[in-house]
Formats: C-alpha cells, structure tokens, sequence
C-alpha cells in the first residue's frame, strides 16, 4: 500500500490557489528572491494586482506558501505513520507533488527563511524529545536530533543533485532508493562502536581555534 499527495487540477483552482501553487513552484525553482511579483502573476494566469489584493505583498504571499507547504508535509508525515502502524507493510509513495513541497522547504533553508528555520527548530525539539521520552541512548540528545535533522533536511535539499548521481531525474524512485540507503546506513553504522568512541573522545578533547 502507499500514500500521496494528488497534485491539484490547476484550472480547476480559484485564483488565490492558482497564485499560491505558482509561487510554490517558482519559489522552489529560483528561491525568493530571484522570483518576482509579476513572475508569479504570468505563471498564475492572473495580475499582479490580484496577487496584492490576495496577499498584501510577496512577503505576504510566501508566508502563505510556506504555512501551506509545512502542512501539508505534516499531514503526509502523519498519515504515513497512522497507515504505517496499521499495515507494517505500507510504504509512502513520494510522488511529483511531494518532491515539489519537499523541494520548497529544502530551498527555503537555503534561502535562510524564517520560516524554514523555526520549523527546523521544532523538528530538532520533537526528534530530542522522542530520545528522551523513549529511553534512546545517545551521547549529546539535542546534538544528535539536529545532526540528523540536517541529514534528511539535506536530502531535500540536494535532491536534484542525488537523482543526477544516480542516472535520473528526481523523481519518486530516486526518493525510494536514496530513503532506503540512508535506512541502511542507520541501521548498519560503517564503524564499529569502538571506532566512534574513539573518534567521540577525541572530538571532546578538540578545543575550537579562530
């Protein structure tokens, strides 16, 4: 069994989503400063003084987008799980529409948006809260969530990039696969235990240096 996200019918929008769904992509493409108002507009079907009457501003118009796009994610992210408890053998299906919202939060983190870094910062508190609150050994909780958190924040982000190494485009098989190998590397470490105690102590013993 998977899951997605059906893309929506772009004719069928009213101009508000038509507008939002354009700016989604167009953000997620060239990042928000290179995306103009009247860019969005020409994508959109619609004016530029639509896009003010909606949104205020492009400001006003990417914060839409950005509190859209993380809901979204997060109804996957929950609907994955509730179908995954029920069925062991459900698997996510990361389709056209997913890489596209995936896409757009990985850009907004390298774009620095305010957005993308608080909804980093909560990913980090949940993730360390789960260690806790489940008794998971680590060394350092909260260095642990953000070092992962940055890890599969950064398949996002580099997703164009991995699909090109793997022979493809990035679509929902390169997504499959590239999951599948970072499962395996957590699950099968390339070091042994007494390697990385090694390597941890003497990471405590560095001191930073200007």
């Amino acid at each position: 069994m998977t899951t997605s996200t059906p893309p929506p019918s772009f004719e069928d929008l009213t101009a508000r989503a038509r507008i939002r769904e354009a700016a989604i992509r167009l953000f997620a493409e060239r990042g928000i400063e290179k995306t103009s108002v009247l860019d969005i507009a020409e994508a959109a079907g619609v004016s530029g003084g639509l896009i003010r009457h909606h949104f205020g501003s492009k400001d006003g118009l990417r914060e839409a987008c950005d509190s859209y796009v993380f809901d979204e994610l997060l109804r996957f992210k929950m609907d994955t799980l509730e179908k995954g408890h029920a069925d062991p053998g459900f698997m996510p299906a990361f389709d056209a529409r997913q890489l596209l919202l995936r896409r757009y939060f990985g850009r907004g983190m390298v774009d620095g948006t305010e957005a993308a870094a608080k909804r980093f910062t909560e990913i980090v508190d949940g993730t360390e809260r789960y260690f806790v609150e489940n008794g998971i050994d680590v060394p350092d909780p909260r260095a642990t969530a953000a070092a992962l958190t940055a890890m599969t924040g950064g398949l996002m982000i580099l997703q164009d990039q991995i699909a090109r190494a793997l022979g493809g485009e990035a679509d929902g098989e390169a997504m499959l696969r590239t999951m599948a190998a970072a499962g395996h590397i957590f699950t099968h470490p390339l070091a042994t235990p007494e390697v990385l105690d090694q390597a941890r102590e003497s990471l405590g013993k560095q001191q930073w240096k200007e």
